[in-house]
């Protein structure tokens, strides 16, 4: 009987982990101007870090997202950020990804 809860609270427990192992990674940009920023999934949006800032980003497309003034987008891995400061940054190549840091 013990053996049973047991497998049962183990059953529940793991139906709370997200399957969302790429949320929180982040992944850092270099621009063709040779400016650079990074950027990491938040629960349904990004996080972008630029020249100092940081910027909260919605979808706002396929592949785009903003929160009005600042625009990040993905085409043919190639990327770009606009109305961040610091940019303008463009015609970027995904580097890698960085560790987290929690």
């Amino acid at each position: 009987m013990k053996k049973l809860v047991l497998i049962g609270a183990a059953l529940l427990l793991s139906a709370c982990v997200s399957h969302n192992f790429k949320e929180g990674e982040r992944a850092a940009w270099r621009c063709e101007s040779g400016q650079e920023f990074s950027l990491r999934r938040v629960a349904g949006y990004v996080e972008v870090f630029a020249a100092g800032q940081t910027y909260a980003l919605q979808p706002s497309g396929e592949d785009a997202f903003s929160n009005g003034q600042v625009t990040y987008s993905v085409a043919r891995g190639r990327a770009s950020l606009a109305g961040a400061a610091g940019g303008p940054f463009e015609n970027c190549r995904r580097t890698g990804v960085l560790p987290r840091v929690w």
